[in-house]
Order: C-alpha cells, then sequence, then structure tokens
C-alpha cells in the first residue's frame, strides 16, 4: 500500500510541474511589456530617452517592482537596475556611471524611461528593458548613434605647370565614402586617395585628396556621402589666380619683412656710431638725428627724451 502510494506521488510530480509552469506562462502573458519605439536615432554628444511600458492596476507598489535597463553587447553591460523599489548602482557598468537616470515619477504612470546624457558612440547597441510586477517580461529597444560630417577642412594648392591638390578633411561616424565631382558633375572619385583613422572616441578622421590638371577659375566638389545614415555634406572648392599666388606671396612676404628688418638693425647701428662720433669730437648732437629715428612713427617732439629712450622704442616698433 505504501508503495502504490509512493508511485502515486512520483507520478503526480511532473503533473504538478506542469500546472504551474502553466499557469506560471499564463500569468506572465496577462503582465506584458511594450517599446513605443524599437528604435532610436541620437547624434552623438546629445541627450536620448528610451521608453518601455507595463500595466500597472491601481496604485503601484514599489516594493514589488523591479526595473532593468542591461546593454546586451558581448559583455552585457549594466545600464541601470531597480530591485524591489531600491536603485542598486553597484552592478552599473562604469560606462554609464553619471550619465544615467530613471524617471522614477513615471513609474506610477507604467513608463520605465531611461534617460542617457551626452551620447557616445559607444552607446550604440541594443538595451533589454526588463520589468518585473506581478509577472515579468521585457523588450530589446535598438540605439543607433551618429556623428554627421558638418565641417569639412579644405586647401587648394599649386603644384606647377597647371596642377593642383585640391584637400578635404572631416570626421564624423560612421565611415563616409568621399566623392568628387567637377563643375559639371563629372565623377572623379577614382583619381583622388582617401586615407580613414579611427581615433580613440571612434570618430572616422577622414582625408581625401584630388590631385588634377586644371585652368584657373575652375570649381570642384568633395561630398562625403554617409550611405548608412543616408546624410552627406559637401565643400567647394575654388581655384582661383589667388590660390596660385598665395604660397608665392607668403614667401615674397617674409622676404620682405627680413629685408626691412635688417635694413632697420642696419641703420640704427649707423645712428649709434654717428652719435657716438660726435661724442668724441665734442660735437653737440643734432636734433636732426633724434627726428631720423623717430620719422614715420611718432609726429611728437621727441628732442626732450633722451637717446636711449628713442633707441629703445625704435626697435620696438620695428618687431611689431
Amino acid at each position: 500500500m505504501k508503495q502504490e502510494k509512493g508511485s502515486i506521488y512520483i507520478m503526480a510530480r511532473p503533473l504538478l510541474l506542469y500546472i504551474f509552469s502553466f499557469y506560471w506562462h499564463f500569468l506572465n502573458a496577462l503582465f506584458t511589456v511594450e517599446a513605443p519605439k524599437s528604435f532610436y536615432t541620437v547624434e552623438r554628444g546629445s541627450n536620448v530617452t528610451m521608453e518601455c511600458t507595463f500595466p500597472v492596476n491601481g496604485e503601484l507598489k514599489f516594493r514589488d517592482l523591479s526595473v532593468s535597463w542591461e546593454k546586451t553587447d558581448e559583455l552585457k553591460k549594466q545600464a541601470y537596475s531597480l530591485l524591489k523599489g531600491k536603485e542598486d548602482f553597484e552592478s552599473q557598468h562604469s560606462d554609464f556611471r553619471g550619465r544615467i537616470k530613471l524617471l522614477k515619477e513615471k513609474l506610477s504612470l507604467g513608463q520605465s524611461l531611461l534617460e542617457i546624457t551626452d551620447v557616445k558612440l559607444r552607446d550604440a547597441g541594443d538595451y533589454r528593458c526588463v520589468i518585473g510586477y506581478g509577472g515579468a517580461d521585457y523588450k530589446t529597444i535598438n540605439l543607433r548613434v551618429k556623428a554627421p560630417y558638418r565641417t569639412i577642412t579644405q586647401g587648394v594648392v599649386s603644384t606647377g605647370d597647371n596642377k593642383w591638390k585640391l584637400t578635404c578633411r572631416s570626421e564624423g561616424y560612421p565611415q563616409a565614402k568621399v566623392i568628387w565631382q567637377s563643375r559639371e558633375c563629372k565623377d572623379l572619385t577614382d583619381k583622388a586617395n582617401t586615407s580613414y583613422e579611427i581615433g580613440s572616441d571612434k570618430l572616422y578622421r577622414v582625408t581625401s585628396t584630388l590631385t588634377i590638371k586644371s585652368r584657373i577659375d575652375e570649381i570642384f566638389y568633395c561630398i562625403f556621402w554617409n550611405k548608412e545614415l543616408q546624410e552627406n555634406t559637401s565643400a567647394i572648392l575654388h581655384i582661383a589666380e589667388d590660390s596660385a599666388d598665395t604660397e608665392h606671396r607668403h614667401i615674397l612676404g617674409a622676404i620682405i619683412i627680413m629685408t626691412a628688418l635688417f635694413g632697420s638693425v642696419l641703420l640704427l647701428r649707423l645712428c649709434i656710431k654717428k652719435v657716438r662720433t660726435n661724442k668724441d669730437n665734442g660735437t653737440p648732437v643734432a636734433a636732426l638725428s633724434i627726428a631720423k629715428l623717430s620719422k614715420d612713427k611718432d609726429t611728437r617732439d621727441c628732442r626732450d627724451a633722451s637717446f636711449e629712450d628713442e633707441e629703445l622704442k625704435y626697435i620696438q616698433i620695428e618687431k611689431t
């Protein structure tokens, strides 16, 4: 008899487990977490608030509520955790510290709103919003982070014989393709050399150079095309006479400045030598000598000033 009762008990266990499992899934089916948006796209450096919702019947009991936001990449980084109404920051991953906030005032409305400030490129990925409140359920939300190629630094340099080196530089994310076109919209991309570098901030630093033979007053375009985001930023490079003369003007300007400085120093030495000669000969210093040093630099009467003061003032003017 005892053996029969034991056998009945053993046979009943799987049935009880089955019934328990059935009702557990049934209860969880009544508790459903929803995500109003399945993905968010945000610009690097800005803020984003992701949302999932859950049913609340009557007044919310915080001691029975658990909320978890987890970034489900290879490392499974914990972004935020609320266990039985109490926040748990010890398990929070260092990537999110100081930048994560759960809007707890919205929980009573059945809204789990996770705010991330100063969004980084590394924040991109899938996030799992898990809610436990009587039942348990979760939804996965994708966060996309972009960094548009807004600013393009350009350069036009003459290499001689009507040849030009055109350069465009910019940075952004994801990786962009650089397209070159002429004024007539002819594609010149195959003639360009484009290089990519990835910084510690995961930004792509893109440099593209087009070397081409062209006449003066011609226009070219460099276009940074971000296929993934369907965005483009362009710059206009104008080959003008100023472009051809810029380098030569810089050299000529440097030569003129050096010549003027050398001539001024030489004139100063001659004046000092003349003053010393006059002193040795007992000849008084002429007012004309002092006026010559300050000519075209100071219209005031400088005869009352000492020679040493005028000499120092003259050197300072020439250096500036």
